[in-house]
């Protein structure tokens, strides 16, 4: 599934438009920091309100107003799927529930980035992999190793202090893990 900043723009607008608070947080955060106009894979969405879990219904209805489909994430919440250019987009809404967590501190400082004409909220890079690290599965220890390439490569900027210092707003019981990950991958020393 490819699509372009314009669809990418076209769908958070609505969800702007619907006073959806949100950030962005999977690997459209990489895509953008690369400046890529052709995007892959779904678009992974932290919703600070209205909740997925809770206001489910309210998603539906937003969907059904645009001629949207709706699915479900890997831990129960909705997921939407718009439909752009002949491709089915899937917005993925996540929230601080079952095993699923992302500090809020992260959130907070998640800088604003203007998508043609609209304003998104997207998570640091850094960020992204401590959460990447943190989760562990074999595709996101694949992504953090991609991700360790491009920073090796020079093709995106990496602050490893950043890293260390956001690290403390995870629980402690999974920093040790976390760093472990991020040292094999060579993000960190």
């Amino acid at each position: 599934m490819a699509y372009t900043l314009e669809d990418l723009a076209e769908i958070m607008k609505v969800l702007v438009d619907a006073s959806v608070k949100a950030v962005v947080i999977g690997s459209t955060v990489v895509q953008l920091e690369l400046r890529k106009k052709q995007l892959e894979e779904d678009v992974d969405l932290f919703v600070e309100e209205p909740s997925p879990f809770i206001e489910e219904e309210f998603y539906r209805r937003l969907a059904s107003e645009h001629g949207w489909g709706v699915g479900q994430t890997w831990i129960g919440t909705p997921s939407l799927i718009a439909r752009r250019g002949g491709e089915d987009i899937v917005v993925e809404l996540y929230e601080n529930i079952y095993d699923f967590y992302v500090p809020p501190e992260l959130l907070e400082r998640a800088p604003k980035k203007n998508i043609r004409g609209v304003p998104v909220r997207v998570l640091r890079l850094e960020d992204y992999a401590l959460l990447k690290a943190k989760a562990g599965r074999d595709e996101d220890m694949e992504d953090l190793e991609e991700l360790a390439m491009l920073v090796k490569s020079g093709r995106l900027r990496f602050d490893r202090r950043l890293v260390r210092e956001s690290i403390q707003f995870f629980p402690e019981e999974d920093q040790r893990l976390m760093e472990k990950r991020l040292k094999k991958v060579g993000l960190i020393e």
